[in-house]
């Protein structure tokens, strides 16, 4: 047996470590012992310097790092437009002072919608998008939304705002105002000593904005247009609550149903453009029209055989069944197939009557799809009518101001799935086609509009500038820029006369400083033989032939012509 102890082993602080050895070579033995040194040991010895280790207890033990929870600070202030906000309530101190100092029924209406419409701005937090919306609502009510310049309270100092109450510091920063003095803006908006192209109507702006401007700033049916119509909404209802105008009372009440009439009209009619013309529609383009490209049939997945056997089929489900005879629909009684008797282009109509395929149709397109084999992708959907009237939208264009329709009633064949989605009243610029049966189909759907659609003449003021007088005569066979004696006209600038040069500056077509020989014509002297040399003739004069520039006329005859 051999033993073996660490170096450190010697001063007797800890036992002699003690290892047993087989009789080997030198190098299995070197080996062995490199193995047991390189094991941990089950002691509570130190490998380095051998001493005993400490155990570790509770408090010495790594602690893990708490996750430091954010401050959930203070609760975000209400906007004013969520959708179950309602204003905070008033203490009988405020609703005295509303009745009887702000709003009451005394003081004149322009002053009471200015302050109502400047408190109403203090009391909502506006972002960049509904404060846009917002003024180009007041815009189109004739309310001047201008920014003005040196104004505000950005500028003021803690000093200059001492003494001022929350209304006169909201006073300095409004820029809501009333015109009410005549000036360049004037007539942009509405003056109530002028008020003979005005009427103070909430629902026709609302409509007017709702239908018009907001369809052209945002995309209707989405969520942009919705955040208008509630801004548009939330403005009225603040109107109604705190009795601003209660000679409007009923007129504020019919503008908050255009908002609830824009909510439900304007995603119906988003959809509505999206699936017209209809697959009728569409097949009876294909083969009736004419004027139909090579690529049309491509687009509307069809051929000539199932674009036929549609139309044939919709069209006698229609004239044998009660669908369109109980509507005083009258069919002409004819043989073979439709053929295109009128084609009106560029023109408006209003849905008038909405005819639904009833029971028995759908009974029979039902058994006809069955009969077809056709799976529901390629199914012949339901059909009813559209029953419209030629109509005048007048939308700023002079050519609809005093046009005038024929009193006419018109059956269009569609689909069901459009059909439940119209509503009596909508107006629509399309293309039609009438077939010698006594029916008809839209060839081209160009644009839709709701029920409440108005367009109002403000809307054309929006970027007009008055006009202002300009001192400069107009271009002339004597005065042909224009210009005028002072040097303010864009002719001298043409012209470049050289004694408006900077001096030391050379003319234009003078030699550089130092090339012209002593006895040379100064710049500006008359050529030899008295004519003007072509680099400094005046604007409109050109020399009669192709004389080169650079040779001078040998005699005094020289012609020049304007």
């Amino acid at each position: 047996m051999s033993t073996h102890a660490n170096d450190s082993a010697s001063s007797g602080d800890v036992p002699v470590k003690v290892t047993a050895a087989r009789p080997s070579s030198d190098n299995d033995s070197a080996a062995s012992q490199v193995e047991e040194d390189s094991k941990p040991s089950n002691d509570n010895t130190s490998p380095v310097d051998g001493k005993e280790n400490m155990a570790l207890t509770e408090d010495a033990k790594p602690k893990k790092k708490k996750k430091s929870k954010k401050s959930k600070g203070q609760k975000k202030r209400p906007t004013g437009f969520e959708e179950y906000f309602c204003d905070p309530p008033m203490t009988p101190a405020e609703y005295e002072e509303e009745r009887k100092s702000i709003y009451p029924p005394n003081r004149p209406f322009v002053d009471r919608i200015e302050e109502c419409i400047q408190r109403y701005r203090a009391r909502r937090r506006f972002d960049s998008a509904k404060e846009n919306l917002f003024s180009r609502y007041l815009f189109l009510g004739g309310i001047d939304t201008t920014a003005r310049q040196f104004q505000g309270t950005a500028s003021l100092t803690s000093h200059d705002l001492d003494g001022l109450d929350k209304d006169d510091i909201r006073d300095i920063a409004a820029n809501d105002y009333v015109e009410r003095k005549p000036g360049m803006h004037a007539s942009r908006y509405y003056n109530p000593n002028q008020p003979e192209h005005w009427d103070v109507d909430f629902t026709g702006v609302a409509a007017g904005f709702l239908s018009e401007t907001l369809v052209r700033l945002t995309t209707p049916g989405a969520a942009d247009y919705a955040a208008g119509v509630d801004l548009v909404s939330n403005f009225l209802k603040y109107v109604d609550l705190h009795d601003v105008c209660p000679e409007y009372a009923e007129d504020i009440k019919n503008a908050q149903k255009v908002c609830q009439k824009a909510r439900e009209e304007m995603p119906s009619l988003v959809q509505i453009l999206r699936l017209l013309p209809g697959d009728f529609s569409s097949a009876a383009r294909l083969v009736t029209c004419e004027d139909v490209d090579e690529n049309a049939w491509t687009r509307e997945g069809m051929d000539d055989q199932t674009a036929r056997q549609k139309i044939g089929i919709v069209m006698s489900i229609l004239m044998s069944s009660k669908c369109g005879h109980e509507n005083g629909i009258k069919f002409e009684e004819l043989t073979g197939f439709p053929t295109v008797t009128k084609t009106i282009t560029q023109q408006a109509y209003e849905v008038v009557g909405i005819v639904l395929p009833n029971d028995e149709c759908h009974a029979k397109f039902k058994s006809i799809n069955k009969h077809l084999g056709d799976a529901n992708a390629n199914a012949i959907k339901p059909c009813g009518f559209l029953q419209v009237k030629p109509t005048v939208i007048h939308n700023g264009w002079e050519n609809t101001m005093h046009k005038s329709v024929e009193d006419v009633t018109y059956n269009l064949v569609m689909e069901e799935e459009i059909l439940a989605l119209m509503e009596v009243g909508f107006k629509f610029e399309m293309d039609i086609c009438l077939l010698n049966y006594g029916m008809g189909f839209i060839k081209k759907s160009v644009d839709g509009h709701p029920t409440f659609y108005e367009f109002l003449p403000q809307e054309l003021m929006w970027g007009y500038k008055e006009p202002v007088a300009n001192p400069r005569p107009g271009p002339s066979i004597h005065n042909p820029t224009g210009s005028f004696e002072g040097g303010d006209g864009m002719g001298d600038f043409l012209n470049n006369d050289p004694e408006d040069a900077a001096p030391g500056d050379a003319a234009p077509g003078d030699a550089a400083p130092g090339d012209a020989a002593p006895g040379d014509a100064a710049p500006g002297d008359a050529a030899p033989g008295g004519a003007t040399p072509v680099d400094t003739a005046p604007v409109g004069v050109a020399p009669v032939g192709s004389t080169p520039v650079s040779s001078a006329p040998e005699d005094d005859d020289v012609e020049w012509a304007l």
